[in-house]
């Protein structure tokens, strides 16, 4: 993904669907999402507040395993 202008669409569909996440792609060709943890949470239930992959679509299939993950321990945000 080269221009500039493809890579802010992907992190607006990105950000649209995964609210709550940062959205990064670095200079290396990297895709990240982040988002806060809270000090609260149950660690054996916390799930990762960081993921990285190849391409955006890497990044959406990622975030997605984990949101169906979460949603099915009966984790509530």
């Amino acid at each position: 993904m080269n221009a500039d202008g493809d890579v802010e669409r992907a992190k607006a569909r990105l950000r649209e669907e995964f609210p709550g996440w940062s959205i990064i792609y670095t200079d290396r060709g990297r895709w990240w999402a982040t988002r806060p943890t809270a000090v609260d949470e149950d660690p054996p239930r916390a799930e990762s507040g960081t993921l990285d992959a190849d391409t955006p679509d890497d990044l959406r299939a990622e975030l997605r395993s984990l949101t169906k993950s979460r949603s099915g321990a009966g984790h509530t945000p």
